[in-house]
């Protein structure tokens, strides 16, 4: 069982607070900063639940809030207060796992601040859950403009019937990114896993998908040493 603790910090640029919860282990192999969507939060029950199961397999995570949330107001046009909030985030992580890698999971907007946000040095990979390609059913608009800003190993978990990523899209869109990334596909399930037709739990797919490729990312150093 892991300690959840609510914990407060600064956002990267030093000019806010930013609210979360730390699910705590207390042998600990990474880190893990999980950032919610665009129209919810933290106690969002995916992002509640990813940062249960990392705890259960040994991961530090941390689940926050975007200032926005508490603020009762709306997310930054380009996202430039949501990127400083995550790094606030991933510099906090920082501190209470030294030393040890720490990845970016986020859900939908979440993943997009997380693909702006993984140029930075202390985040070793992202994970995006739902990833917004482009708008609700139209395809046809490329070019997402955080793609390039993709610069650290990639895992991206998608509902096979998300009208915000067209797979064939994705997989049109993915080799332009320089650094090693995998794709795992929800079988009929939506932007947000839920199931489409017989209900399920698509849970336990989500789950196994992140921590298996989190261990992997974690076991690289050691298996080329």
């Amino acid at each position: 069982m892991s300690d959840v603790t609510e914990v407060r910090f600064p956002n990267a640029s030093g000019t806010g607070e930013v609210r979360g919860v730390v699910h705590g282990v207390k042998s600990v192999n990474a880190g893990l900063v999980i950032a919610h969507g665009r129209s919810n939060d933290m106690r969002n029950p995916l992002v509640r639940r990813v940062g249960e199961a990392a705890a259960s397999a040994g991961l530090w995570a941390l689940r926050f809030n975007f200032r926005y949330v508490d603020a009762k107001s709306k997310a930054s046009w380009k996202l430039t207060a949501e990127v400083d909030d995550l790094l606030g985030a991933i510099r906090f992580a920082r501190k209470e796992c030294p030393g040890l890698p720490i990845f970016a999971a986020g859900k939908s907007m979440g993943a997009r601040v997380c693909a702006l946000a993984s140029v930075d040095g202390d985040v070793a990979g992202m994970i995006a859950l739902g990833y917004p390609l482009h708008p609700r059913f139209r395809p046809e608009v490329k070019d997402p403009p955080e793609w390039p800003k993709i610069v650290k190993p990639a895992l991206f978990v998608q509902g096979d019937q998300d009208p915000f990523c067209d797979l064939d899209r994705l997989r049109a869109e993915m080799p332009r990114l320089t650094q090693p990334h995998e794709l795992v596909v929800i079988r009929n399930a939506g932007h947000s896993f839920e199931p489409r037709g017989a209900k399920r739990d698509t849970f336990p797919e989500v789950r196994n998908a992140t921590l298996s490729w989190i261990a992997h990312q974690v076991a690289k150093p050691a298996a080329t040493a």
